[in-house]
């Protein structure tokens, strides 16, 4: 049986997901909710990657394969925010895409002065871009945003800052009130948000994975003093925050549909209850 996909607002297809018959019916019936999708690459094509299945969802033909290697990109107003005012790498293969009538270009492919390739004595390891291209890197069609190039998997293999940058602003467009928020909190940290009857949690972690020889290992904790975060109320207002297993009462101020609190010190990990 299939998984419920109707309490999920976003649908991120990362990178080579095709789309079945079965698949379009489940996305189609989605955006029909009025609910939104996130691809990249190859996701969305027919099988035979031949073209999109929901060509006309999302905005955009297909062309073919994309040649540019290394394929750089830049981001426009829209969702720049955050990144630096230069010429950003993929890291990734991608595809060539066609904006339909209606479809925002919001990212642009820049082609690099030459593909990296082996001349039979010396290989390229850097090679700076060129133009820029009128081939999208990044379309909005509606609530269909579709990344050229396989974002996912540059990620993955580079840690790149600047596309998890770009994914999160897309997201956040489509879900700009998150039941959790913290402009605090370093990327290495992570915050959860569980529920039991009558009550909340926020379970946050702050360790540091370092890779010691062929494992990551974990160690020390990380120790962050004051702390701002955010839990959305959702109609469920608290009757007091505190810090467990100590019970330490922690002030709260709700503003804009928010709980806000500071966190005194979490040293590694840090679970507070908002109890209702």
């Amino acid at each position: 049986s299939h998984s419920d996909w109707s309490k999920y607002k976003v649908l991120i297809i990362p990178d080579d997901i095709v789309f079945t018959d079965e698949i379009a019916r489940r996305v189609k019936a989605h955006l029909a909710a009025g609910k939104a999708v996130i691809s990249s690459g190859s996701a969305g094509l027919d099988p035979e990657q031949k073209k999109f299945v929901l060509e006309k969802e999302w905005g955009v033909k297909y062309l073919g394969k994309n040649s540019f290697d290394p394929a750089y990109f830049t981001v426009g107003k829209n969702f720049n925010s955050g990144l630096p005012d230069m010429p950003l790498s993929q890291y990734s293969t991608g595809i060539d895409l066609e904006a339909m009538a209606g479809t925002k270009v919001e990212a642009t492919l820049i082609k690099p002065y030459y593909n990296r390739h082996w001349d039979g004595e010396y290989a390229f390891y850097y090679t700076p871009p060129d133009k820029v291209t009128d081939l999208p890197a990044l379309t909005v069609n509606g609530n269909v945003a579709h990344f050229s190039h396989r974002i996912f998997s540059g990620y993955a293999d580079k840690a790149s800052v600047e596309l998890k940058r770009v994914f999160s602003n897309v997201l956040e467009s489509y879900l700009p009130d998150p039941v959790f928020k913290s402009g605090d909190l370093p990327s290495f940290a992570r915050a959860f948000v569980t529920e039991q009857q009558g009550r909340r949690m926020v379970h946050l972690l702050s360790y540091v994975p370092e890779m010691r020889g062929q494992t990551q290992m974990i160690e020390e904790p990380i120790k962050l003093n004051n702390i701002k975060i955010s839990l959305r109320v959702d109609g469920k207002t608290p009757e007091k925050v505190y810090s467990a297993p100590d019970k330490k009462s922690i002030s709260f101020k709700i503003e804009n549909g928010y709980i806000n609190i500071t966190i005194p010190e979490c040293n590694g990990y840090s679970l507070i209850v908002f109890e209702q």
